[in-house]
Order: structure tokens, then C-alpha cells, then sequence
């Protein structure tokens, strides 16, 4: 049974956190983040804690496990002055049963919290069938579509993550949504300069399962970018935003930005190059937007009222 390990009420740990005296600086912490924040087997993560804005001096961070025998933390680490954040590991028990722990950090008695699950089970059901990549060989700076599959559409979805074998070469995102009542799930795999053809290892993870693809990068120039149009950009009475674009390349990923570059959604791929969405909008919806292809192709659109 799941189990949570709560550490203390922040109220009362804000009151006993003593930084050393050496370590008395003004920093404030923004926040405490943990990536990635589900594992097993006595897997390895990062705690990140980031400070509001950069001190002129040293800050001491105070680090706590909630669960000592399930995830352990080093007791303090330093954010050099200038700085704004620092990494710091967290270990975990493979044999540990499935629990929740809190990971809390202070700077200047201040604390924030953040939770690992360790060894959560593997749900019933669909389950994390395959990783693919299109393409499979590239020039160094062009952009691949990879899909995580499973063997089944997810009631509630979920989210996969992801690694490289060498993140120098192929970058992908940690960690991606598949969407509710959908069996599959898209990211963008970027690659940067070779001087050799160089093969790397794409990996998906789900629970304690894993599956993986390759990718080789070459050097040379890439090829000229996709072409994307947009046919349907509207925003009706009942404050639904919909979006209907094409794509030359049928394996791309297109993603919707607002005019000043926010990033909003991506479209689902229908097939044969077109790509749609409809977003419900509770403030008014941008008046322009942009769809940008991860193979480089891009269109813009004022958004109808209707």
C-alpha cells in the first residue's frame, strides 16, 4: 500500500531550520523541483532547488528526506553567489516498499517541499508497447518525430519519460503526456553538430518498463524546412479556440504559439498532413497565432471570431 512520508508541517520546520552561522545569507527559494519524480529499482534522481533572484554571497541549502529508508539526500549543498540554483542528488531503495516521500529544502530557514514516488506499481491494463523515430538517420540540426506507443488507449493518460545515450548529439525532453482515451504520444528529438556519423540511444521509460530506438546523426546540411499552412484559426461564441493546419511532411509535429511566442498546444496528426485541435478558452483567446513544425516549416494566421 502506498504510504506517505511527510516530514514535518512547514509552519513548524520553518521555526526549527537553523542554517550554520557561517551561512547566513539573504537568498530567498523560489522553488524545489524534483526530475524525474517517479523511479524504481534504486534509480537515481536530481532535486533542483532555485533561488528568486542571484545573492552576492554563498547560500548554504538545509536538505531533508521524509523517509530516510526510502530516499536519502546529501544534508546540505551550496548555491554559489551569482547563482541562482543548484542540483543535488537523491538516492533511492530498490527494496523499499511503494511511498511517497517529501524532499524539503531551506535556504535561510526558509523551506520548500516537493514529492518523490519510489516503486510505484505498474497499473493494469495498456501498457508501454514501443518507441519509434522518424526519421531514423539525419543530418546534424535537423529535428526527428519519435512516438512512445502502447498497447492500448489510456483511460486517464499518463506520462513517459524519456533519455538520451548522448545528450550532446540528440536532445529530448524528459518527460511527455499521453492524453486521456489515446495510445500514443509525440516529441520533438533535436540534434546538434557531429564531425562522424554517431548512433544514439533514444529511451522511453513507463513504470518499470522500458523500450527503446535508435538514431544515427551525420554531418552535413540539413534540408530546407517543411512547408505548413494554416486553414482554420477561430474562436466561436461558446469560447472554443480551433485550429486546422496542413503539413508537407506527415510525420511532423505541429504546435500552436501565441503571437509573442508563448507556447499554447500542439495539434493532434490526423494523417496525410493535417493536423487540428479545439481548446476550450476561459479568457478571450489570442488574436493571432503561429504554427511551427518541428522540421522547421512555420505559418502564421489572425484568429477569426465567429
Amino acid at each position: 500500500m502506498r504510504r506517505l512520508s511527510a516530514f514535518l508541517i512547514l509552519s513548524v520546520l520553518a521555526s526549527v531550520l537553523v542554517l550554520p552561522g557561517s551561512a547566513a545569507a539573504a537568498g530567498y527559494i523560489g522553488a524545489l523541483t524534483i526530475a524525474p519524480n517517479w523511479v524504481w529499482d534504486g534509480a537515481t534522481t536530481e532535486g533542483t532547488v532555485t533561488l528568486q533572484y542571484p545573492d552576492t554571497v554563498d547560500n548554504t541549502v538545509v536538505i531533508f528526506s521524509g523517509d530516510t529508508s526510502v530516499a536519502t539526500v546529501p544534508g546540505t549543498t551550496v548555491i554559489p553567489a551569482g547563482a541562482t540554483s543548484v542540483t543535488f542528488p537523491i538516492a533511492t531503495n530498490a527494496s523499499a516498499p511503494e511511498t511517497i516521500v517529501q524532499i524539503t529544502a531551506a535556504v535561510s530557514g526558509i523551506p520548500r517541499s516537493a514529492y518523490l514516488t519510489v516503486n510505484a506499481a505498474t497499473p493494469s491494463g495498456p501498457s508501454l508497447s514501443g518507441l519509434s523515430i522518424t526519421p531514423t538517420s539525419i543530418v546534424a540540426g535537423q529535428n526527428a518525430t519519435a512516438t512512445a506507443t502502447f498497447t492500448g488507449a489510456l483511460r486517464d493518460g499518463t506520462v513517459v519519460r524519456f533519455t538520451s545515450s548522448d545528450p550532446t548529439v540528440a536532445q529530448v525532453p524528459t518527460q511527455a503526456s499521453l492524453s486521456a482515451n489515446r495510445s500514443s504520444t509525440t516529441f520533438n528529438l533535436a540534434t546538434s553538430a557531429v564531425t562522424a556519423p554517431t548512433t544514439v540511444t533514444i529511451t522511453a521509460s513507463w513504470y518499470v518498463i522500458t523500450r527503446t530506438a535508435t538514431i544515427t546523426v551525420a554531418p552535413g546540411t540539413p534540408p530546407p524546412a517543411d512547408i505548413v499552412r494554416i486553414t482554420k484559426a477561430q474562436y466561436n461564441k461558446s469560447r472554443i479556440l480551433t485550429i486546422e493546419a496542413t503539413g508537407s511532411d506527415p510525420n511532423a509535429i505541429l504546435s500552436v504559439y501565441s503571437a509573442g511566442g508563448g507556447f499554447l498546444f500542439s495539434l493532434t496528426n490526423n494523417g496525410n498532413g493535417r493536423h487540428s485541435d479545439q481548446r476550450g478558452w476561459r479568457t478571450s483567446a489570442p488574436e493571432q497565432i503561429t504554427v511551427r513544425s518541428n522540421f522547421g516549416g512555420t505559418a502564421e494566421s489572425v484568429v477569426a471570431r465567429v
